[in-house]
């Protein structure tokens, strides 16, 4: 059986702005979409790989230092060919290659990258600036994949 839609929030809580990938996973689950099914890793890895393919739509949720605020919602093309793979951990361009490769997923593919500022190791709280984008983020993807609570 095939589901709709795999959020997948990645990210080092204890690194700061690093947690926004599982931030946004918290409040995805407390809008309590229907048909949405959300994970939280903290980084891709070959395992991602094995089952993105039962899913019609996988978004990649992840801090970026490079991206404009708030954030950038960018879709992965069908085609691709990722630059580096890594054992420890993937690219999301890297994890959809593999499961497409490997495994036949032909689902959409997409990530949205949430502008994070502060990655210092051992610092559980996100910086106010990437609050702010968070909170952008959420209302954004909440209401594009359909509803639930306002924020």
């Amino acid at each position: 059986m095939v589901s709709p839609v795999l959020v997948l929030g990645c990210g080092n809580p204890a690194r700061g702005d690093d947690g926004l990938g599982p931030a946004l996973i918290q409040g995805i689950e407390i809008a309590a979409l229907e048909g949405i099914e959300t994970r939280v890793d903290y980084q891709l890895c070959v395992e991602d790989a094995l089952d993105i393919g039962s899913f019609t739509e996988v978004i990649i949720v992840d801090a970026s230092s490079s991206v404009l605020p708030p954030y950038q919602h960018y879709s992965l093309p069908q085609r691709l060919e990722p630059v580096t793979f890594d054992t420890h951990s993937l690219s999301p361009e890297a994890l959809i290659h593999l499961a497409r490769t490997l495994f036949g997923a032909t689902n959409q593919a997409s990530v949205l990258a949430i502008r994070g500022y502060h990655f210092e190791p051992f610092t559980e709280s996100l910086s106010e600036p990437a609050r702010q984008n968070l909170k952008a983020a959420l209302i954004y993807l909440v209401h594009r994949l359909g509803g639930g609570r306002r924020y």
